[in-house]
């Protein structure tokens, strides 16, 4: 029976409950105490249940002995006392169960009998699953027991089914454990460490190669036992791995490292020589082929390189070594170059004793000595040229040993290799000598080492530059204050580079103010100029040297306005590059504002064209002009919105700069805007308050057709147009619900063809203008009598206005605008829709006569037809109702009369509109009028006057025919043009043109039917010919099929059946037929249908718009075909409307009111609701300018706190404190 656990020694286990920490015990099972019994539960502990009346409190007590499991005894529950203690106390120990102790745990603590218990657990399949299970680690029992080099663990575990090649982390095994790690078992101390410790580790390895691991196995890094030995400098496992047959000691990892790599870099020297002595390869090459001796001379590993040359002389004497020490890396690095590059002389020492090349030269030329003059190690560099070495070599940018010592500031390697001979002014390839490079990098010793030693303090580079210009160049004031110091420093403070800088204007470049001050100190010429004709101001103001123009401007005042090449002052500089700071400074001192450059540019001008906005406040700020304008009449405004910079130019207006100045080319601020694209600037100037000012401006397109701001902004810009036309509809502020609310259209840019801006300035048309007003319009907002429109062409006119720019750019939300409409509406009311009405009613006139024409004249195949019957003839007989009378006789000359009115109007207009007259509804009127005329024209002289019905030709019954036919299309296209009735008319057209693109197609379904058709069935009536066939295929299609007559015609009549009633190829025929219904009547109709209805919305959308579209061109056409004296008395700029009274009857409201013109729709085109997208648009604009605020405070915060930095450090200068670094800890 498995023991049940209840409490430890001291524990009290009542009835019913179970311990965390319960103890395995044995039970002696009471005799005295009936009713109590011990309950499993599935975890496995048992509870103590029942009557346990008669023991003290119902409890019992653990008791202990040592070496045995506790023992419960019922019958004798008194606890342990004295008595118990005497025979030696009672030793608890710990269950794995109860501890829940791991297989891992047990492993890593090395406890062998809580192992053993666990394992006891497990069997079979699960107890090999269970011991080779990983953990989160990735490791199993068998690493662990293998990494504390626990011999009887692992013995343990093996014997137990663990898996010796089980693979854990980095697919390492228990063999890499054993040779990683030296750790003994932790009860041990260090006293206790022996060599049968020792003994111990080792049988651990080989215990597991002789239980089937391989001891030359990798890890995922390619590193075997023997490396992770040399790693951890693990002796007794290198020793035991070595006596283990079949161990490569050559093997590498994915480095391409061998263990002997791995000694030299980690120090591992017993190691090492354990691997030279079992014929480990001296000379192996890792992945850069990089040798051991290699590591060694770079880890300053001395012992192991002398190990290696030792063994290379017993090996092969002199002529290995001599292999060794001119063995090259990737880099033809030798191990001399290693050892002279990590500062390690010994090693130096040892390679030139086997005999290394003082003067071997590795990828970049660079021998020895130039890797010692780096790294300023005075012995290596002695030791080098007492051994021969060069001390003029150059490497590959032509430079000398000296050269480094003197960049990395080793004065005393300088020093040293000029006593040997060094050349103190030896050039490299950029003519940079040793003094050049040191003062390059504010070497102050090696400077003053080298001036001592009579170096050329003149000496330039490849850009002219001296050691004075380095030095000021690089801020590199110590030295510069040493070369100043100098006999010859006052020769060179003029000395300019290549581009005529002088130390000075390179320092007041870079803001260097002390180098700046010292120079100054010394006497350089503050006014010197380079080839730009740039002073040091120019450059400082340029660059934003605050702190060097104020010192500039304080030493001489005279420079402050020094013009160079470009005419362009200090000033001029600062604002171009935006640097407020410097504009203030130069403002304070005195400097002019209203210089001008060669472009006529004022300094206001330049930071207008480039955007600084708060350079501009500067400059407005201290009186600048706001308008001045250079050579081409440009003024900072046109300069800012031709640039896009709308922030410049909302700045600019709110400093009232003038809307209405051109430039040359006679362009305004928002003409450029306009042709420039700057969307965000045109509408900053249209909301303006002085925007009209901006509106009015006649420019010439490329077509040489006059255009304004109005027209372009429709053209380009529809959106910003839109913000004109609501700022042109003004209302009296009461609800739009209101019966007296009022919308106040204002038509100025809308309808200007008689605006005095489009008019041509050098005109005589311009003296209308007199007085002293350019107010083209009386007090009623009437034009005045004596005022001409800017062109006489009627064409231009028309093809010009705003209102017709809109329909050809298909700006349909703009002509759908109120402005437009109403604009539309007043045209129409006042004079458009009389001559409309007047022209329809005319029309109507002649339609109703020429349908009367037509039904009332006898038809010439009544008196030709040879069946005709005795009715039909008596139908036409009759020649006295009025009916004929009126239709017959008198109609015919009023349809001649109104045909030819007609025909005189369409001549007219064909001369007025000539190119443009060429439109399908204007031939289809010729057509019409024409084939009317030879319809009732009397062919004899005596049907003139006859009041009989005259006889008509086959011909001209023909023709009248296609006459009404057109003649009541052409009705169609006058409805089109009416409000309420138009838009289906539009619709229609639409659709029909959706059918005519698709008509192709279709017609080569017909053809294809047809003629097949036509091959089968041609004795048949219906498709006797080609063309027949066509047109019953397409009288088929809408399901007119005749299937009996063309398919059961021969068996009705039986021997009655004739030729053209037979069937010859019925069942090709019925295949074809069946084909035909599904393609021709099924197909094709419902895609016809689809075709409609799935764009029956768009269609209705765009069917409003095209009515528009109509309704100016039928006004401007009116409009254009007026007189000028009757077209002018009907042009207003201002109409006051009412909308909710426009109407006196329902009926007229029904006719002529357009909702476009509504209240409501006033209403929400002023004030559009937005949509979803505008309305996530607008938040992120919103959150822009949030970002861009806090962009702005940081930006002013770091500003601030890098004032704060040189202030503080400033401060820790004067106090000649000393401030430790350090780098901070992410």
């Amino acid at each position: 029976m498995s023991r049940p656990s209840t409490g430890g020694s001291g524990n009290r286990v009542t009835p019913g409950e179970v311990s965390p920490e319960l103890p395995p015990v044995e039970i002696v099972y009471p005799s005295a105490v009936p009713g109590t019994a011990w309950t499993a539960n599935m975890s496995g502990s048992y509870t103590l249940t029942g009557d346990l009346a008669g023991m003290e409190n119902g409890a019992m007590e653990l008791q202990e002995a040592p070496g045995k499991p506790a023992v419960v005894d019922i019958d004798d529950p008194k606890p342990p006392g004295p008595e118990r203690e005497a025979d030696g106390g009672l030793r608890r120990w710990e269950s794995a169960e109860a501890l829940n102790v791991s297989l891992h745990q047990a492993a890593r603590d090395g406890d062998e009998e809580v192992m053993m218990k666990i394992l006891s657990r497990f069997s079979g399949n699960a107890k090999r699953r269970k011991i080779n299970e990983l953990d989160e680690e990735k490791l199993c029992p068998l690493h662990y027991a293998a990494r504390n080099n626990d011999y009887q663990m692992v013995k343990l575990l093996v014997e137990n089914g663990a898996n010796v090649n089980r693979k854990g982390e980095d697919d390492t095994r228990a063999i890499h454990f054993a040779a990683r790690f030296r750790k003994l078992k932790r009860e041990q101390s260090e006293e206790q460490i022996n060599e049968a410790a020792l003994t111990q580790q080792n049988s651990v390895i080989q215990y597991l190669v002789s239980q089937g691991v391989h001891v030359n196995e990798k890890d995922y890094y390619g590193q075997t036992a023997l490396h992770f030995a040399c790693i951890r400098d693990n002796v007794t496992a290198a020793q035991d791995l070595l006596r283990c047959e079949g161990i490569n000691v050559e093997a590498k990892d994915k480095q391409e490292m061998t263990a002997l790599h791995l000694c030299a870099i980690h120090e591992s020297n017993e190691i090492g020589a354990l691997l030279i002595s079992a014929g480990a390869n001296l000379r192996a090459c890792e992945e850069e082929l990089l040798t051991p001796l290699h590591f060694a001379c770079q880890s300053g590993n001395l012992e192991l390189a002398q190990m290696l040359f030792t063994a290379a002389e017993k090996l092969d004497g002199w002529v290995t070594i001599s292999q060794m020490v001119t063995d090259q890396d990737n880099d033809e690095n030798t191990c001399l170059h290693m050892a002279v590059d990590n500062g390690h002389l010994e090693l130096v020492q040892l390679c030139l004793e086997k005999g290394a090349d003082v003067n071997r030269p590795r990828t970049n030329f660079a021998t020895p000595l130039h890797l010692a003059c780096v790294s300023g190690n005075l012995d290596i560099v002695k030791l080098l040229l007492e051994h021969n070495a060069r001390s003029n070599a150059l490497n590959i940018s032509q430079e000398a040993p000296i050269h480094k010592a003197a960049s990395y500031n080793h004065a005393h390697v300088v020093k040293y290799l000029l006593e040997k001979g060094a050349q103190i002014d030896r050039r490299e390839k950029d003519n940079f000598t040793p003094l050049l490079l040191a003062a390059s990098e504010g070497h102050v010793e090696t400077i003053q080492m080298l001036l001592d030693n009579n170096a050329n303090i003149a000496a330039v580079d490849k850009y002219d530059k001296t050691a004075l210009y380095w030095a000021a160049q690089e801020d590199r004031l110590d030295a510069l204050q040493v070369l100043l110091e100098h006999p010859l420093a006052m020769s060179l403070l003029e000395e300019s580079d290549r581009y005529d800088n002088t130390p000075l204007h390179i320092s007041a470049e870079k803001g260097y103010l002390g180098c700046v001050k010292a120079l100054l100190d010394k006497g350089a010429f503050i006014d010197t100029k380079n080839e730009e004709e740039q002073m040091a101001l120019h450059l400082a103001a340029k660059s934003g040297r605050t702190k060097v123009v104020r010192e500039l401007v304080k030493r001489d005042k005279t420079i402050i306005n020094g013009e160079d090449e470009n005419s362009c002052t200090p000033l001029h500089l600062a604002s171009i590059a935006g640097h407020t700071k410097v504009v203030q400074v130069l403002l304070e001192a005195g400097a002019n504002i209203e210089a001008r450059n060669t472009n006529g540019w004022t300094p206001l001008d330049c930071a207008a064209a480039e955007g600084w906005t708060k350079t501009a406040m500067a400059l407005l700020d201290d009186d600048s002009p706001v308008d001045p304008t250079d050579k081409a009449k440009t003024t900072p405004l046109h300069l800012a919105s031709s640039r896009g910079h709308v922030e410049m130019v909302e700045l600019l207006l709110k400093w009232n700069a003038n809307l209405a100045l051109k430039n040359d080319a006679g362009l305004n601020c928002l003409d450029l805007a306009i042709d420039n694209g700057h969307k965000d600037v045109a509408a900053a100037i249209v909301n303006d308050e002085n925007w009209e000012m901006a509106m009015r401006n006649k420019t010439t397109d490329h077509s040489g057709m006059a255009t304004t701001p109005m027209r372009k902004l429709i053209r380009k810009m529809p959106s910003v147009a839109e913000l004109v036309f609501n700022k042109c509809t003004t209302s009296n502020g009461l609800n739009p619900e209101h019966r007296k609310y009022e919308i106040t259209f204002n038509y100025e840019f809308l309808d200007d063809m008689y605006a005095p801006w489009l008019q041509d300035m050098d005109s005589e048309k311009m003296s209308i203008l007199s007085g002293e007003s350019n107010e083209i319009y009386d007090k009623e907002h009437f034009l005045k009598e004596d005022v001409q429109a800017y062109t006489t062409d009627s064409n231009v006119l028309k093809k010009n206005h705003p209102l017709q720019i809109m329909v050809i750019s298909k700006r349909e939300h703009l002509l759908a605008h109120p402005l437009s409409t109403s604009l539309l509406r007043h045209k129409w009311t006042k004079y458009g829709r009389y001559i409309y009405y007047f022209s329809l009613i005319i029309y109507l006139v002649f339609l109703t006569f020429l349908t009367g024409y037509l039904v009332t004249v006898r038809p010439p195949y009544v008196d030709t037809a040879d069946n005709a019957t005795q009715a039909s003839w008596e139908r036409w007989s009759t020649n006295n109702s009025a009916v004929i009378l009126v239709f017959s006789v008198i109609g015919k000359f009023i349809i001649l009369g109104l045909a030819a009115f007609h025909i005189v109007k369409e001549v007219v207009q064909m001369f007025v509109q000539r190119m443009d007259y060429l439109t399908v509804e204007n031939l289809l009127e010729w057509a019409l009028y024409v084939l009317s005329v030879l319809f009732v024209i009397d062919l004899k002289a005596e049907d003139w006057l006859s009041s009989t019905q005259p006889m008509k030709e086959n011909w001209q019954w023909e023709v009248g025919a296609v006459a009404i036919f057109l003649a009541w299309m052409d009705l169609i296209l006058f409805i089109r043009k009416f409000p309420r009735f138009g838009i289906y008319v539009v619709m229609f057209t639409d659709i029909l043109t959706t059918f005519l693109k698709f008509a192709v197609v279709l017609l080569l379904f017909v053809v294809a039917f047809g003629l097949c058709f036509y091959a089968l069935i041609s004795n048949q009536f219906s498709f006797r010919t080609v063309e027949v066939s066509l047109v019953k295929i397409l009288v088929m299609m809408i399901g007119e099929f005749d299937f009996d007559s063309i398919f059961h015609t021969f068996e009705d009549k039986g021997d009655a059946a004739e030729y053209a009633d037979q069937l010859f190829y019925g069942p090709v025929t019925y295949i074809i037929f069946v084909v035909f219904v599904i393609i021709g009547s099924i197909i094709i109709m419902n895609l016809l249908v689809g075709l409609a209805v799935d764009d029956i919305k768009g269609v209705q959308e765009e069917a409003v718009l095209e009515r528009l579209a109509m309704q100016v061109d039928l006004t401007l056409d009116v409009e254009q075909n007026l007189p000028e004296f009757i077209r002018k008395r009907f042009v207003r700029k201002l109409e006051t409307m009412k909308p909710n009274a426009i109407h006196t009857s329902a009926l007229k409201a029904w006719l002529f009111s357009d909702s476009a013109t509504s209240a409501q729709a006033i209403a929400k085109a002023l004030n559009p609701e937005k949509t979803e997208i505008e309305k996530l648009q607008e938040q992120q604009e919103d959150l822009m300018e949030v970002v861009n605020e806090l962009r702005y405070r940081v930006k002013n915060m770091k500003y601030q706190n890098d004032r704060l930095e040189e202030l503080l450090v400033a401060l820790v200068d004067q106090a000649g404190l000393q401030v430790d670094e350090e780098d901070k800890v992410k």
